[in-house]
């Protein structure tokens, strides 16, 4: 039988993915029972995954990917419904696994939360659970914002919401994700990594109306730390925890802190810990097969006021045409001294489905994304721009090009300078950040649904900001992944998951732990 998983602070379902790509023979080894997710959108995203997994490996419906074939949001709304309708079982067990549930909140009691989990793990005696708690509040951006952590955020205690399900139902294995500046931030002058982590070895003391066993906590990548935490906290390095997915195969400089909790007795010998890749996978071996699209034109100035010493904009409709963009690219590279470009064939701005064929170089690539039913790419639309920032996307990509880095704020003309006093402090060197194909892509984050400029794609024809779909790629979500909402909506799911590949190699240590015991 499967093991079964509850999922915490869920988001898209990164972390489920890959415990779900894990497989004995050819069935799937973990079932996910139950997903909790807050955001209304990262929730249909986790049901419609739901739904695809109620299936065996290769037997999803055809239906399914009809609704991802649909570009008009209406219809694709109405052949969702059909699915949900002919498939009734499949869908009822899906909206049983993906719950839209605020943990922590009023609304949601222990006893409601306990009696979902009860009802899923029906009895199991073992079975794991995973998440991240939200982490905005011990980010190193998030603590500059405010100037340090905030004692009255409720989102630094939402990880007690994670320890009290430990505490109260005793998983054989836990992992628990999250940020690097986990491990720097402070709470009246206190590490919260240590105080968390006392925690996690001992739930009991937190919650003993419990009674809960204590937990090992072991790191996934360094084997000289694995058996810790007997009795003294205090070891070599907080970063002995620190995962940077760039030496393990995952293409982006992603660093998290993931812990592998282990119940007292379940097991006598120490786990595994997660192989170093061969070689980096780099941003071009997973985006490079995507179709060009090209950027899309939102607004102009045409008209500036100096008012109370800063300019104000007035701004005007654009023509989104591929000719009025053409032209408008062609006029940039002339400014810039660059030469014009020909049109490229049947470039456009993508859609929410585009069918066409996929090719890859690479077996193991290939492998991970690829989906031959899926007949094309889904989530490959560029977003919008405004003409000025077109401008220093077309300079920015040229300079890589040339130079072999992207340019810092120094390199750009002054009239490609932005507005804010600080352009040339220092402080906003990368700024606007070109992607470097021939190296992993920096960390995705949900700063990528506010705008584009630190995700510019290094080839100047297209002149844009990552999609949807390349983002998921650098994230390594399977191409037949679909996420719902709005672009915007879509993006921040996307940099808020963890990558499933990463998420699959630390389910094979989970495996072997079990399968050992």
């Amino acid at each position: 039988m499967s093991i079964p998983v509850i999922d915490l602070f869920a988001g898209p379902g990164g972390l489920a993915e890959g415990f779900s790509s894990v497989l004995d023979g050819n069935k799937r080894f973990f079932k996910i029972k139950l997903s909790i997710e807050m955001e209304q959108y990262a929730h249909q995203t986790l049901l419609f995954r739901s739904f695809y997994r109620q299936f065996g490996i290769g037997e999803v419906p055809v239906d399914y990917y009809k609704v991802i074939w649909e570009n008009d949001p209406k219809k694709r709304q109405e052949l969702k419904n059909k699915l949900a309708k002919k498939y009734k079982n499949e869908w009822r067990n899906a909206v049983q696994e993906a719950w839209k549930c605020e943990l922590g909140h009023k609304d949601f009691p222990p006893e409601l939360v306990d009696g979902r989990i009860q009802d899923s793990l029906n009895n199991a005696k073992e079975w794991v659970l995973i998440g991240g708690p939200p982490c905005q509040a011990y980010s190193l951006a998030g603590r500059s914002r405010v100037g340090g952590i905030d004692a009255n955020d409720h989102r630094v205690y939402l990880y007690k919401e994670y320890l009290r399900i430990i505490a109260a139902h005793q998983p054989s294995v836990f992992v628990m994700e999250n940020v690097r500046g986990l491990l720097s931030a402070k709470l009246e002058g206190k590490s919260i990594f240590r105080m968390i982590l006392n925690d996690l070895r001992d739930p009991g003391q937190i919650f003993s109306e419990y009674k809960s066993k204590r937990y090992r906590i072991y790191s996934f990548v360094n084997k000289t730390v694995s058996s810790l935490f007997d009795e003294n906290p205090e070891y070599k390095s907080d970063r002995d925890f620190l995962i940077q997915s760039e030496l393990y195969g995952i293409p982006q400089s992603r660093h998290r802190v993931i812990l592998l909790g282990i119940k007292e007795g379940y097991t006598l010998s120490d786990p595994d810990i997660i192989d170093k890749a061969d070689k980096k996978l780099n941003l071009k071996d997973v985006i490079e097969t995507l179709p060009p699209v090209r950027s899309g034109l939102s607004k102009r100035i045409i008209e500036t006021s100096l008012i109370n010493n800063r300019n104000r904009h007035k701004y005007g409709k654009i023509d989104d045409s591929d000719e009025a963009w053409q032209e408008t690219i062609n006029r940039f590279r002339s400014e810039l001294g660059l030469s014009a470009v020909n049109h490229i064939p049947d470039l456009n701005k993508g859609a929410s489905f585009i069918r066409t064929g996929i090719k890859f170089s690479d077996k193991e690539i290939k492998k991970w994304y690829y989906d031959p039913r899926l007949r094309g790419v889904c989530n490959h639309e560029s977003r919008n721009h405004m003409e000025s920032d077109l401008k220093r996307y077309l300079f920015a990509s040229t300079f890589l090009q040339k130079e072999k880095r992207f340019p810092r704020m120094h390199d750009y003309p002054n009239d490609l300078l932005p507005e804010h006093r600080s352009a040339k402090s220092g402080k906003f060197n990368d700024r606007f950040r070109v992607q470097e194909p021939d190296k992993p892509a920096t960390t995705v984050t949900s700063h990528i649904s506010k705008d584009g400029h630190y995700f510019i794609h290094y080839d100047p024809k297209q002149c844009r900001s990552l999609t949807v779909r390349e983002a998921a790629r650098i994230q390594t979500f399977p191409d037949n992944y679909y996420f719902w909402g709005n672009r915007t909506q879509q993006y921040h799911q996307v940099g808020n998951a963890v990558p499933p590949l990463l998420a699959g190699k630390l389910a094979k240590i989970i495996k072997s732990i079990i399968k050992k015991k």
